[in-house]
């Protein structure tokens, strides 16, 4: 069902893009968004050009997001995504982009490599040393999403104790009360003292946590 899908979007896209063959902007960006998946940072380019310049709106389109949605079958978040991380590059590693246009070989951090990058420099928990080489493990040696947090999450978005507190609580609370519904079953395959002895420790065990959330 997946390949299908992607097949009839694409065939769609393939027609507006003929259809927009008079206007080279208009038809760039769709044959941009054909290939998407190959390289984001193209059609991210594209996309802040138009959202810049507003040529949306020459195109019929009510708002930038209708245009995405529409005409290039893009959500409005994912359209969010692609000029943010765009426009992020373009400030603090333009290098990444001047490459890119050099050569179609050049390597382009993933989307979400340039997310984690850019949300970590607005977090401002990390100090310029570990920024720095934040940066350099994402955009010079390349490495994917899933090892940048691995790595450096702890450093970039640290959890006060107060929070990781919170949180454990709040885990301890959703566990128990799941296990109060399943000792609350009829048929229970353990013995009736067994399971009210459970049911009077998961209460204490709740009502000490409410405590200590209130």
């Amino acid at each position: 069902m997946g390949s299908v899908a992607k097949t009839k979007t694409d065939r769609k896209l393939e027609d507006k893009m003929l259809a927009a063959a008079g206007d080279p902007e208009r038809a760039e960006v769709i044959g941009r968004a054909r290939t998407f998946k190959r390289s984001w940072l193209e059609l991210a380019e594209a996309l802040t050009g138009v959202l810049e310049r507003g040529s949306w709106e020459g195109w019929g389109y009510k708002s930038f997001d209708a245009y995405c949605k529409k005409e290039l079958q893009i959500t409005p978040s994912t359209a969010a995504k692609l000029t943010g991380s765009f426009r992020f590059l373009k400030s603090s590693a333009p290098t990444i982009i001047e490459r890119s246009h050099a050569s179609h070989d050049a390597p382009v951090p993933d989307v979400k490599v340039v997310d984690f990058v850019q949300r970590a420099e607005e977090r401002g928990a990390a100090d310029e040393d570990t920024m720095a080489e934040i940066r350099r493990v994402a955009f010079d040696e390349g490495a994917r999403a899933p090892m940048l947090a691995r790595r450096f999450k702890s450093v970039a978005f640290p959890v006060s104790d107060a929070d990781a507190e919170s949180k454990l609580l709040s885990q301890l609370g959703s566990t128990g009360r799941k296990l109060a519904a399943l000792i609350a079953e009829p048929n229970l395959p353990v013995s009736h003292d067994v399971a009210a002895q459970v049911e009077e420790a998961i209460g204490k065990l709740l009502e000490a946590i409410d405590e200590k959330l209130a």
